[in-house]
């Protein structure tokens, strides 16, 4: 990607130019000369409120060949937002699109050097109209930056419409075989962000300052329990019958709930997270009717939590009560495969040792916070029978409670929590001396990858 001391952050299409794209395309293509660019116009209409994504194609040589890349100039739009929302914090709107510069710019290139060459990542040559791609689940991109006078921010990335990716049109559900193709997306970003902090030995939020924090959660209390609210009338005034349900919806307090799960258990491992992966947010590439490759985009919320998160959301906000009932264990069964997959068999401790039975456990006991996404997003995801069977099943599930604990589940929560067994025989030692025995079951349970 290409540094920022040389390159000017343009303020419209206008200061698109050949020269520009030169600079920006030259560290990912040494040798690119580009002689022309056809600047489209923008393509985001009614996708997206805080950028005007501008499509265009530069045309150049490359070690003697012509060439042509169909790009795409994402830039920060500060109008924008009022078209849609009345009240727009602009603090806020410049801190989380200098979020995804810095995901782009930073995190993107580490994530991909701890990818297994040969399973996730596929470098493909480029041909006429689309850029070579080494990017996995997300958009090559070429430069991401933000002018510290003006606050816009530019990210310059491959255009996934030109090359058959598209959303789905108006909000509909995912099918089974887009949720597999999403689920194993996410996988892999969850995958390697694990690898990448057992690289660097430290915690994702500490090596990354960018990282949503407890603080900036704080500060977003009032429009996360605001949301939520007015998604809950929505709710009451669409299924009036549903009364005792209204009541359980309304005592959650969708704040708590967020930070009980970013601040739980140390032993409970987490991952980065993309934490909006819904509507506009996937875009997916057809063979005909068979969806074949998926692209996740807007990477300006990333959260540091459980990967149950993403996966609660994704079945929440994406799809039918049949894919949700019917299709869920597949779904969660791929996802855990990919995830293995992604971590490869040299790594044996962290998410290696995750069953896809605690897997499976821990969707059910966190999935209130894809209730908790779904119910907030009302306005643009409107209630329907399917969300009210889905909300009943986790409903059932919540009740029931040891009763679905299973006994992979309690051999897997065994080893996440031996510690406290170790922690407790060490400070009886004096009455339980220290002996080889307990040296070799120490020695296990720092296998397991919790010491």
């Amino acid at each position: 990607m290409a540094t920022t001391a040389e390159i000017a952050i343009p303020k419209s299409a206008e200061d698109i130019s050949p020269s520009w794209v030169q600079l920006v395309l030259q560290k990912d293509l040494p040798g690119i000369i580009i002689t022309d660019v056809d600047v489209k116009g923008s393509i985001n209409q009614g996708e997206g409120f805080m950028s005007d994504i501008i499509a265009f194609d530069a045309v150049g040589t490359r070690n003697g060949t012509s060439q042509r890349y169909s790009l795409v100039a994402k830039l920060t739009d500060f109008k924008r937002p009022f078209t849609i929302v009345k009240d727009w914090p602009k603090d806020f709107h410049i801190k989380i699109e200098l979020i995804e510069v810095k995901f782009y710019s930073e995190a993107v290139p580490e994530l991909l050097s701890v990818a297994i060459p040969g399973t996730e990542r596929e470098s493909k040559p480029g041909k006429e109209g689309q850029t070579p791609t080494d990017s996995l689940f997300l958009p090559k991109c070429y430069f991401a930056a933000n002018d510290q006078d003006s606050k816009v921010s530019v990210r310059v990335m491959e255009n996934l419409k030109s090359q058959g990716f598209s959303i789905k049109p108006n909000r509909q559900p995912l099918s089974r075989a887009e949720m597999m193709l999403v689920s194993g997306a996410l996988a892999q970003l969850h995958g390697l962000s694990h690898l990448l902090e057992l690289r660097s030995g430290k915690p994702l939020p500490e090596k990354y300052d960018w990282i949503l924090s407890r603080s900036d959660m704080e500060g977003m209390r009032g429009s996360i329990s605001y949301q939520y609210q007015t998604g809950v009338k929505e709710f009451s005034t669409a299924f009036p019958d549903q009364a005792d349900l209204m009541t359980r919806l309304e005592k959650i307090d969708p704040y708590r709930e967020i930070l009980n799960l970013a601040v739980g258990p140390s032993s409970r491992l987490k991952v980065l997270c993309h934490a909006h992966c819904w509507g506009n947010n996937i875009m997916i590439e057809y063979d005909g009717d068979m969806a074949t490759c998926v692209k996740l985009v807007d990477w300006q919320v990333p959260l540091y939590l459980p990967p149950i998160y993403d996966l609660a959301f994704l079945f929440l906000c994406n799809t039918s009560w049949d894919v949700f009932h019917n299709h869920r264990d597949d779904i969660l069964a791929h996802y855990h495969h990919i995830l293995q997959e992604t971590l490869g068999p040299e790594e044996s401790s962290g998410l290696r040792n995750y069953t896809l039975e605690q897997l499976k456990a821990d969707f059910k006991a966190d999935c209130l916070h894809g209730v908790i996404q779904r119910l907030a997003r009302l306005v643009v995801l409107p209630a329907d029978p399917d969300l009210v069977r889905m909300i009943q099943e986790i409903q059932k599930w919540e009740s029931s409670g040891l009763r679905n604990y299973t006994l992979e589940q309690l051999k897997a929560d065994f080893k996440v929590d031996c510690l406290h067994g170790v922690i407790q025989r060490l400070l009886r030692l004096v009455v339980l001396p220290a002996d080889p025995d307990l040296v070799r079951m120490i020695q296990e349970i720092q296998e397991w990858g919790v010491i």
